[in-house]
């Protein structure tokens, strides 16, 4: 039985060490498509869409070595735990890689006019709170604290009071200013873009505090 537990304890750290490379790849991410808004580069944006791939083939071979672990190991209660909430959080990490390409793409689509009065700065104020939540939950994480997890929903419901102040703002340069729409409507989608990033890391705190107590609890 000891043998069984140890070959279980590396499988573990080794969904551990992949977990944490994904969670590394999605800040970098959203870095990427954060630097290609302020800088509108082509190049960059192009291959964010590119490696979004390479985050997907990432998510499947956590999932898979989790299936293995369950099915080869047995796992008892706890770490069984610990290797369903590795699968779930491994699933929303993939859907935020998603989201930072999809402002990727977003961005390939603007003409090159300015963005100052297009809340620019609301969106690079939306991402930075994403990247707090995303180590303060890879925090979370690593320690199983869950009472630092319980604590992301107050960022989250800052994300979603930011998104509804820029979606008015947009909406009323739009309706002023004919000429804004296209990079407009781009601005709009990367903002709910940022505000389901914050919606995912929340869904990962909930996995952080079913790992720790055991509990399904609802954070949103």
């Amino acid at each position: 039985m000891h043998g069984h537990n140890t070959i279980l304890e590396s499988k573990k750290k080794q969904i551990e060490a992949s977990l944490a490379s994904l969670f590394d790849d999605v800040r970098e991410a959203i870095d990427a498509a954060i630097r290609c808004l302020f800088k509108r580069d082509q190049g960059v944006c192009i291959n964010l869409i590119d490696n979004d791939v390479m985050l997907n083939e990432k998510r499947r071979m956590i999932e898979q070595d989790c299936m293995v672990a369950i099915a080869s190991q047995q796992p008892v209660a706890h770490d069984l735990r610990d290797i369903v909430a590795d699968m779930r959080i491994a699933s929303e990490l993939e859907r935020m890689g998603d989201y930072a390409r999809d402002i990727a793409a977003c961005i390939l689509e603007m003409d090159n006019a300015s963005l100052e009065d297009l809340g620019l700065i609301d969106i690079q104020t939306m991402a930075g709170i994403c990247q707090q939540m995303l180590s303060q939950v890879l925090r979370a994480h690593r320690d199983n604290d869950a009472i630092l997890a319980r604590g992301l929903t107050a960022s989250d419901d800052r994300l979603d009071a930011d998104l509804h102040r820029l979606v008015e703002t947009l909406l009323n340069t739009m309706r002023h200013k004919p000429e804004t729409v296209q990079n407009g409507s781009r601005m709009l989608w990367i903002a709910h873009n940022l505000e389901r990033c914050g919606d995912r890391l929340t869904n990962i705190a909930e996995q952080v505090v079913f790992r720790v107590e055991g509990e399904t609890v609802d954070l949103g």
